[in-house]
């Protein structure tokens, strides 16, 4: 299980088919590598499935939205789900550590870009979406440039892990963050940290270079 879930409303979108690409393939990939977001969005889907079959589901009740949102969820349980096949077990050949919904927007020749002298980074297109999607590496006690975001973040572990202000995250642990809030991601000891970031738009570096290079962020060069 988990450490860092995916919060419930997101999972809700999810199954929804409500999320843009960007963020829905940062949930797929914490759903394939945390098996308990799994069952969690089996459950929603057998409800989705209750209701368009028009079979009786339990009433939520009246109250907030909020509420509501508790209610089902704590009734997940009792809706019945047969167990999912493994899935198979494809890998990139030069990406062995990628789940299996990344596989698909590996394209042959594809390789690590150095950015800032920091991390590498490889920038996925997702056509039709404007957030920016990248895979990016740190190595071991390598950290990504001070920086906050305008707008939301969602980032998804897949080697490795990192360590910030807001705690450890290790493979499968599903962050979100929206706001002005300053971090510095370092990645752990050992092998290289691998994670996939969902940004709404450019990042804003904090530190003292942030001045300089931040037009160049915004532009998408770096």
């Amino acid at each position: 299980m988990s450490r860092h879930p995916a919060p419930d409303e997101i999972l809700l979108d999810y199954a929804a088919g409500a999320l843009p690409d960007g963020p829905a393939l940062a949930v797929a990939l914490h759903v394939a590598l945390d098996p308990q977001s799994q069952r969690t969005i089996d459950r929603l889907n057998a409800v989705g499935g209750a209701l368009i079959e028009r079979e009786p589901v339990p009433d939520l009740g009246g109250g907030s939205e909020d509420a509501a949102l508790e209610r089902a969820l704590a009734r997940l349980d009792e809706v019945p789900v047969e167990p999912r096949p493994a899935a198979p077990g494809r890998r990139h050949p030069a990406f062995d550590w990628a789940p299996a919904p990344l596989v698909p927007h590996l394209r042959p020749g594809m390789d690590w870009r150095r950015v800032m002298g920091k991390f590498d980074e490889i920038r996925l297109d997702l056509p039709g979406d404007f957030h920016r999607v990248s895979l990016l590496r740190l190595e071991s006690g390598r950290g990504l440039p001070e920086h906050k975001h305008d707008g939301y973040e969602y980032t998804v572990v897949l080697q490795g892990g990192y360590t910030d202000d807001t705690g450890n995250y290790g493979v499968g642990d599903f962050a979100v963050g929206p706001g002005d809030h300053r971090h510095e991601p370092i990645a752990d000891p050992g092998e290289p940290c691998i994670a996939l970031i969902v940004v709404e738009n450019p990042i804003v570096l904090t530190g003292p270079w942030g001045r300089w290079l931040n037009p160049l962020v915004s532009r998408g060069w770096i």
